[in-house]
C-alpha cells in the first residue's frame, strides 16, 4: 500500500490559551461586540486570521452559518476573540447542514458577495452536498469550511501496518486496507469552483486561503477549504492581514489588452444596434447573479424608448414601469404569443448576461436566430453572430469582468445614433384578469395569489419562490421597480426556499435595510427543510427584520401531479400538519415573535389583507399565512407546458 502523501514536519508551536470572549447561552446564542479593541495581536491562531480574512474578502458580511462536530470545534473557538466581536461577527447554527447550505446561499444573493457555512467531516459535508450543487447550480458564492481529522493522525495511519477505522469515515471495501481520509474530497470536483486543504505550512496556508477566496468571488460559485483540526490553533502572525492586502481583481483587469478587446466587441455590437430598425435587450440573470445590477441598470436607464426591454424568467432584473418594456421572452414560456412574437421578429438582439438552463429558456426554445444580429454577453464569452470571444482564459482568469463590460459599453454608447422614433407606444404584457369562475372557487386559487402579489409587493422588495407549481406563473406577476427574485428552479431541489429566506433575513438584518422578504413554499417542499422555522424563533430577539411567509397548502406534491400520477399515492404527503402552530412549537410565541394565520378561501384572504392593521404588519414579527390551494390547482402555464411537451 502506498503511503498517503503529507508533510512530515512538526506543527508549529499552537496557542497556550483559549479566547477570553463569553460563549453565550441559548438566552443570547449571538456573540455581541464586548471590546473597541480592532485590531488583532501579533501572533493569532490561522483559525481566527481565516475569519478576519473572510471579513476582508466581503466587508459586508456579518455572519457565518454553521453546524458544530468534533472536527471543526477549534475552528470554531477562534471565532470568540475580541477582534472579531468588534467587527460585529458572529456565527449563525441552523439545524442541519443541508438547510445550512441553503442558508448560505440565500444569504450571498442578498449581500450580493461571499458566504460562508462551516460543517464537520463526512457525515456533516456530505448532509451540505446538495445544498452546496444548489449553490453551483444556481451560482451562489457559498465558502464550505469542512473541519477533518487530524493531520497527526492521518501521518500516524500512513506509516502504521494497522488497519485504523475512525467514526465518520467510511471503511475501504476491502478489510484489509487503510480508510482514505480523502475520500470525501473527491465528491466535490465538480460542485465546486475550487478546493484547498491546509496543512502545518502557515505561509503556503496563507496564500490557500487567499486562492480559495478570490476564485469564489470570482466565479459566484462554490469552493471548500478543508480544516483539519490539529490546524486551527498554530499561530500566525496577524501583520500579514495588512501586509498582503486581498486581492479580488484579475491579472488582465486594467490591462492594454482587455481594455482593447472591451473597446472592440463594444463598438462592434453598438454599430449593429445603431444599424437596426427593430431592436431588442434580453435581460437576464448572469448580470444579476454576477453582482453587476447597477452597470445594468445605468445602461438600460440611458437606452432610448425605441429599444425594446425583455427579461428571462429566472432574471425579472428590468424595470418593469419602463414604457419599453414589453415582458418575460422565454421562448414557448413567454408572457404571451405576442410578446414571443414581438422578440423573435427583432432584427437586433443583445442579450445581457445569458443562461441557457432548461427551466430558464421554456425548454430550450427560446430562439436568437431569427435576428440578423444576435449578440450574447456571458461571464466567460462573448457572442456575435457565429463568432465567439472567450472572455475567461485557460487559467481561470476573466479579462474583465461582465459588470465592467456593461459598464464599458454604455459608456462608448451614443443614443442619437439609434435613428428610430423616440415616442413609439410598446406593448406591454398585462396578467391575466382573475375570472369569475375562479372567485367562486372554495380555495384559494394560484391566480388569486399572483393577482395578491402583484397589488402588494413594493420596490426594493425581496421575493423567493420555492421549486413549486406556484413558480411557473411567476410572469403573471408585475413586479415593482428593483424587486429581487430569488429561486432555485434551475437545481429544483425543493425545499431550498425556507432555509435561503432565513439566510436572506439574516443578510438583510446584518445589511441594515428596510426591505421586505416574501416567500412562497409549498407544502410537500416545506416538510423537507421545515425545521429552520426554528432559527428565526431562537434568533428573533437580533432579526428587527422579519418574513412574511405563504405557505400553500395544496395537499402534496401538485407539480409532480401534473406530470403524472394525479392520483397516486407517491405524490401525497402527510396532510395532517397543523402549519399555524409550527412556530410555538418551534419555541416561538403567538403575537410576540410571530402572527400565524389560516386563510381558507378569498372571502377570508381578501378580510385578512383589506384590513389595514394586517397588511401594515409590523416586520419585526414573522409573518405565517397557511393559505389553503387547491389539490390540482396550478397556473393555466404549466398545462400549456405540459401539452407542449
Amino acid at each position: 500500500m502506498a503511503p498517503i502523501q503529507l508533510k512530515t514536519s512538526e506543527p508549529p508551536t499552537p496557542i497556550n490559551s483559549k479566547s477570553t470572549s463569553p460563549i453565550l447561552t441559548t438566552t443570547n446564542p449571538i456573540l455581541q461586540p464586548n471590546t473597541p479593541i480592532d485590531i488583532p495581536s501579533s501572533e493569532i491562531p490561522i483559525g481566527e486570521y481565516l475569519f478576519h480574512r473572510i471579513l476582508q474578502a466581503n466587508p459586508k458580511l456579518k455572519s457565518i452559518f454553521e453546524i458544530p462536530g468534533d472536527f471543526n470545534l477549534n475552528l470554531l473557538e477562534t471565532s470568540y476573540s475580541p477582534s472579531l466581536a468588534s467587527k460585529g461577527f458572529k456565527l449563525i447554527n441552523t439545524c442541519n447542514e443541508l438547510n445550512g447550505a441553503y442558508a448560505a446561499d440565500g444569504y450571498s444573493k442578498v449581500i450580493d458577495g461571499l458566504s460562508v457555512f462551516i460543517s464537520t467531516f463526512g457525515v456533516g459535508e456530505l448532509s451540505a452536498i446538495n445544498g452546496i450543487s444548489n449553490a453551483f447550480s444556481e451560482y451562489g458564492p457559498v465558502l464550505h469550511i469542512v473541519g477533518t481529522t487530524s493531520i497527526k493522525q492521518q501521518i500516524k495511519e500512513s506509516e502504521s501496518n494497522e488497519i485504523i477505522n475512525t467514526h465518520h469515515l467510511v471503511p475501504k471495501k476491502n478489510a484489509f486496507e487503510r480508510p482514505d481520509h480523502n475520500v470525501y474530497k473527491k465528491m466535490v470536483t465538480d460542485i465546486s469552483c475550487v478546493q484547498e486543504t491546509l496543512d502545518y505550512d502557515l505561509d503556503s496556508n496563507l496564500i490557500k486561503i487567499d486562492k480559495v477566496l478570490k476564485t469564489i468571488i470570482q466565479e459566484r460559485r462554490p469552493g471548500y477549504l478543508f480544516v483539519p483540526c490539529d490546524v486551527p490553533d498554530l499561530l500566525v502572525d496577524s501583520n500579514k492581514l495588512y501586509d498582503i492586502p486581498f486581492n479580488v481583481k484579475s491579472k488582465y483587469q486594467g490591462s492594454e489588452q482587455s481594455i482593447s478587446l472591451m473597446n472592440e466587441i463594444s463598438d462592434l455590437i453598438l454599430n449593429k444596434l445603431y444599424e437596426s430598425s427593430n431592436p431588442s435587450i434580453y435581460s437576464d440573470a448572469l448580470t444579476t447573479r454576477f453582482g453587476a445590477t447597477n452597470e445594468l441598470n445605468e445602461f438600460l436607464n440611458n437606452l432610448p424608448n425605441s429599444v425594446k426591454l425583455f427579461t428571462s424568467s429566472y432574471s425579472r432584473n428590468v424595470d418593469e414601469t419602463k414604457s419599453n418594456y414589453v415582458g418575460v421572452y422565454g421562448g414557448n414560456a413567454s408572457s404571451d404569443q405576442k410578446t414571443k412574437n414581438l422578440f423573435e421578429n427583432s432584427d437586433f438582439v443583445l442579450a445581457l448576461g445569458y443562461w441557457d438552463g432548461e427551466m430558464n429558456t421554456g425548454s430550450h426554445s427560446v430562439n436568437f436566430d431569427t435576428a440578423k444580429n444576435k449578440c450574447i454577453i456571458h461571464p466567460d464569452y462573448i457572442q456575435i453572430n457565429n463568432f465567439i470571444t472567450r472572455v475567461k482564459q485557460a487559467d481561470g482568469e476573466r479579462l474583465f469582468t461582465i459588470g465592467e463590460f456593461l459598464q464599458n459599453l454604455n459608456s462608448k454608447l451614443d443614443i442619437s445614433k439609434i435613428k428610430l422614433p423616440t415616442n413609439i407606444d410598446h406593448y406591454k404584457y398585462q396578467p391575466k384578469q382573475v375570472s369569475s369562475n375562479e372567485l367562486k372557487l372554495p380555495y384559494i386559487p394560484q391566480s388569486y395569489l399572483n393577482d395578491h402579489f402583484t397589488k402588494t409587493l413594493q420596490e426594493d422588495d425581496i421575493f423567493i419562490v420555492d421549486t413549486m407549481s406556484f413558480a411557473f406563473g411567476l410572469s403573471d406577476i408585475s413586479f415593482p421597480k428593483n424587486v429581487k427574485l430569488i429561486t432555485g428552479m434551475n437545481y429544483g431541489s425543493i425545499g431550498y426556499a425556507l432555509p435561503a429566506t432565513f439566510g436572506a433575513t439574516v443578510a438583510l438584518n446584518d445589511l441594515g435595510t428596510k426591505q421586505r422578504i416574501h416567500l412562497v413554499q409549498g407544502d410537500g417542499g416545506s416538510q423537507m427543510t421545515i425545521q429552520e422555522l426554528g432559527s428565526f424563533m431562537r434568533y428573533s430577539s437580533i432579526l428587527n427584520i422579519q418574513p412574511k411567509i405563504y405557505l400553500l397548502n395544496n395537499d402534496g406534491y401538485t407539480i409532480e401531479r401534473k406530470i403524472n400520477g394525479a392520483t397516486r399515492p407517491y405524490n401525497d404527503i402527510c396532510g395532517n400538519w397543523k402549519w399555524s402552530k409550527l412556530l410555538d412549537v418551534f419555541g416561538g410565541k403567538q403575537g410576540i415573535t410571530h402572527d400565524s394565520f389560516i386563510l381558507n378561501n378569498i372571502k377570508e384572504f381578501d378580510e385578512h389583507f383589506n384590513d389595514e392593521t394586517n397588511s401594515n404588519s409590523d416586520n419585526k414579527k414573522l409573518q405565517f399565512y397557511e393559505v389553503i390551494g387547491g389539490k390540482f390547482d396550478v397556473s393555466y402555464r404549466v398545462d400549456n407546458m405540459m401539452v407542449k411537451n
